[in-house]
């Protein structure tokens, strides 16, 4: 019986040795791919917003951060804190953390790799031992093999995002459950899930199935030890909740509070006809949105759930091995087969199902779906274990299925290598952003606010304060009753995000002029640079361009 506990000859203990030797071989892959790749030389502009506020936690400012968001800002007004520096509420502490304490020994690209490439490499190991426990050595071997080498992977590894680590919780808590139910197996998954909520906070909402799994596997033991179990989980997620509720909370006045939903919930709903309600000057909570639009929402809802459904097969980016998970599911369901730990991978994956309702098709995908990504090795590890137990059901020996798997392994892994085979490319991309953040350095005082359609770069390469640039000029003057703004960086945005620049157009043709500003700059990427004109006089009615 496949019930994730009980230990046989044809499922035996898993070995860690070889867990080691995985983990171990992990490490050489992401050295390699460092090597050949340039991700976390200029990474995502999420991460380098972690990149900025890791600067100001590893200069002993706290939790602060140079880079904001209109709708942060917005947040922070009413509550009397628009003032820079402004608290990190646009990224999760645990990247941040971690980029800040790997700086002191080793280079800031190096540092923004290893953040999410140590999580990477523990992950391995896990992974190797989920499905080893379910369909033995050679499931595990190609579970965590087909796992390194994909996008969810080596690819997340070295980008400083925040999916390592979350895949590295999910599967730590899935073995835990896998074990004798107990206080320390317990303890130890909740743990695994404290690291996870200070690098994803939606751990708090995953939490309520894994309690409800734990308490049922617990339920033979009595309602005492039940209850022991509940509890020993809850205390280290409910101690990571209450320190970084309370630290950011002191810093902008509402505990646990987070930029991040207040943005995502707004996304897709039609409500912005050819603006980006990211970069919208107003603040919602996500309950108080709901009630406030909730035919938008519902409507969002049915979008987001008619195209998310065919993003399942790929979570993870490891398509061949969770079509087998979910066949397995399917049989499973059917009653065909008695397992345990898979329902508790099947109510996670419906409960973030139901959650990408209220998250955003369209802010910041990556690969698949960033949203689903994370159960992509967790279901790859059950799909392989699945194939593994097919094999053997078959009486066919395993030395017949190496080929077949090697097969699987090299089709997932043919965006790794290729990203191998082409080598660094960010460099020249660098190079630029590097020029346009030493030269509003040379223009800028230190503290000077920057509104930009780059912020976070141009954050990270000047030191100036910045804003993400609203999405209109009438919006920027509304934002300077906030915070005074003494620059503006504009360029024209890619096809797919031209709403938020097409309102600035004629300025960056050079045809306009922001009231208040004038241009002193026109830098290689065609983005210009305008000044603030220092006696600009905003007591009454503003005129938006000057001519």
């Amino acid at each position: 019986m496949r019930d994730g506990r009980a230990t046989t000859d044809r499922y035996p203990t898993p070995r860690y040795r070889d867990a080691v030797i995985l983990a171990l071989a992990a490490s050489a892959a992401l050295a390699l791919y460092l090597s050949r790749t340039s991700f976390h030389l200029y990474p995502r502009e999420d991460t380098i917003e972690a990149v900025v506020a890791a600067e100001a936690l590893a200069a002993g400012r706290g939790h602060t951060t140079r880079v904001t968001s209109p709708s942060v800002l917005t947040f922070l007004d009413e509550r009397d804190r628009a003032e820079p520096p402004w608290p990190n509420l646009l990224r999760s502490p645990l990247p941040c953390m971690m980029i800040a304490a790997l700086a002191r020994f080793s280079s800031q690209p190096i540092a923004v790799a290893l953040s999410s490439g140590v999580f990477f490499i523990l992950s391995v190991p896990l992974i190797y031992l989920i499905a080893d426990r379910l369909g033995g050595r050679a499931a595990g071997v190609f579970a965590a093999i087909t796992y390194i080498l994909s996008r969810s992977g080596l690819w997340f590894g070295v980008t400083g995002l925040s999916e390592s680590s979350t895949i590295f919780a999910l599967a730590g808590i899935v073995y835990c459950m896998m074990l004798p139910a107990g206080v320390r197996t317990s303890l130890v998954a909740g743990g695994f899930a404290a690291i996870g909520y200070l690098g994803r906070s939606t751990f708090t909402i995953w939490a309520v199935p894994i309690i409800v799994y734990l308490a049922w596997h617990s339920r033979r033991d009595g309602v005492g030890r039940v209850l022991l179990n509940v509890t020993a989980f809850g205390i280290p997620l409910a101690i990571s909740v209450l320190w970084w509720g309370t630290t950011i909370g002191a810093l902008a006045g509402d505990f646990g509070a987070s930029g991040q939903p207040d943005i995502v919930v707004r996304v897709d709903t039609d409500l912005y006809p050819g603006r980006s309600p990211a970069l919208t000057l107003e603040h919602w909570g996500v309950r108080e949105f709901i009630i406030a639009h909730p035919m938008e929402m519902a409507r969002k809802a049915g979008r987001q759930i008619h195209s998310s459904w065919p993003w399942l097969i790929n979570i993870g980016a490891m398509p061949l091995l969770v079509a087998f998970f979910f066949v397995e599911a399917f049989i499973v369901l059917a009653r065909g087969k008695r397992v345990q730990i898979h329902w508790l991978i099947y109510a996670l994956l419906l409960l973030q199902m139901l959650l990408l309702a209220i998250g955003s098709r369209g802010h910041g995908g990556v690969g698949p779906n960033r949203y689903l990504d994370p159960f992509g090795p967790i279901a790859a590890a059950i799909g392989a274990a699945f194939a593994v137990e097919l094999l053997r059901e078959r009486g066919l020996p395993m030395g017949r299925a190496i080929p077949p798997m090697v097969l699987v392994v090299l089709l997932t892994a043919l965006p790794i290598l290729f990203d191998m085979a082409v080598g660094p490319f960010h460099s020249d991309r660098l190079r630029r952003q590097q020029e346009i953040g030493a030269e509003l350095e040379r223009r800028a005082d230190p503290e000077d606010v920057l509104a930009s359609t780059s912020a976070a770069a141009d954050a990270w390469t000047s030191g100036l304060h910045a804003i993400y640039l609203p999405m209109t000029p009438v919006d920027l003057q509304r934002m300077r009753r906030i915070v005074e703004v003494d620059w503006i960086r504009v360029g024209k945005a890619p096809t797919t995000l031209k709403e938020r620049t097409e309102a600035w157009e004629s300025v960056i043709d050079g045809h306009r002029e922001p009231a208040g500003f004038r241009l002193v700059h026109r830098f290689e990427d065609g983005s210009v640079l305008l000044k603030r004109v220092e006696d600009d006089d905003r007591r009454g009615p503003r005129q938006i361009f000057l001519r």
